[in-house]
């Protein structure tokens, strides 16, 4: 050991200035090695829970527009997502710091105490998930998958549209901007998530719908519809007379030929959306797994292998 020493400060001594300064600064970020190896676990388990949340109601046949079911389906999503974080968490704090130098098990003294895997630890991290998620802006709903015949899990902004026609080369150069741009909250395809490609815009309702629907009004109603002004001044007066007015969303060409075919033979077709894209307003919520998961993070074990690094410096972690 006097011998490694020896070599270890005789070394130090003919290092240049610059290799001293990067040796200052890796020894200064060497505590933050665990909090990095643990947030990656757990953004992984988190992102895990998500997608088999999304899974799950896709078998389920469970979407984003599904009355009550979408919305309790992803608030229990986001609870599973949140505890099997914190179990990862927890099993990457004991693999980091549970041994000894070199990796081998240390003592079971030495080892943090475990708390996972008790119904208490399961129910905090879950309930600790789901408030953060909504407090972070996240929408429930937007776990499950997308229903190709309503708006989209992860839909955010979209335009008004004049009737049945194709949006104008202004609103598909608007559209466009929506689907491709790369910002926090960026939008894509508003079922599945997509930039590749080019954008389709969206009629929302679909106008397969709202054709139906319009011949399912009784006679007199539609002929009061046709009447001049009639349609402007229930507009104004926030009385609609004929169906839902639609709005148009990116979206990209395989979403758009699936749901041609699933409205012309009137099924109904769920499609899997990108589990971290945008659930809502803002992206912070992408971290509430994370934030959960690292709540676990042991402080008494962080100290212990910074001692541990003092005392042998220039060995692996």
């Amino acid at each position: 050991m006097d011998s490694g020493r020896h070599f270890q400060h005789r070394h130090a001594t003919h290092l240049t200035p610059l290799e001293r300064r990067i040796n200052a600064v890796g020894e200064a970020l060497r505590p933050l090695v665990p909090y990095a190896i643990q947030t990656a676990v757990t953004m992984g388990a988190y992102s895990a829970g998500l997608a088999a949340a999304q899974t799950l109601g896709m078998a389920a046949r469970v979407s984003c527009a599904t009355p009550v079911l979408g919305p309790v389906g992803g608030l229990l999503g986001v609870g599973l997502a949140s505890a099997l974080a914190g179990q990862a968490s927890l099993l990457c704090r004991e693999s980091l710091h549970g041994g000894g130098r070199g990796g081998t098990p240390g003592p079971a003294a030495a080892r943090p105490a475990r708390r996972g895997w008790s119904a208490e630890t399961l129910l905090v991290d879950a309930a600790l998930g789901i408030a953060l998620f909504k407090l972070m802006g996240g929408r429930f709903r937007s776990v499950m998958p997308s229903d190709l015949s309503r708006v989209g899990a992860i839909a955010l902004e979209s335009m008004p549209t004049r009737g049945i026609e194709y949006a104008s080369r202004g609103k598909r150069r608007e559209l466009f901007r929506f689907f491709k741009r790369h910002a926090v909250g960026g939008d894509g395809c508003h079922h599945c998530g997509t930039r590749r490609g080019d954008v389709i815009g969206d009629h929302m309702p679909p106008n397969k719908l709202v054709l139906d629907r319009v011949e399912a009004m009784p006679a007199a109603l539609r002929t009061l519809r046709r009447l001049p002004f009639v349609k402007e001044a229930s507009e104004a007066l926030g009385v609609h007379l004929g169906p839902t007015p639609q709005r148009y969303y990116p979206q990209c060409q395989p979403c758009a030929l699936k749901q041609a075919s699933a409205v012309k033979h009137g099924k109904t077709r769920l499609v899997f959306h990108q589990i971290l894209h945008s659930g809502g307003r803002s992206s912070a919520w992408h971290w509430a797994g994370v934030v959960t998961g690292l709540r676990h993070h042991s402080s008494e074990a962080g100290t212990r292998g910074q001692r541990r690094a003092g005392s042998w410096k220039g060995g692996p972690w």
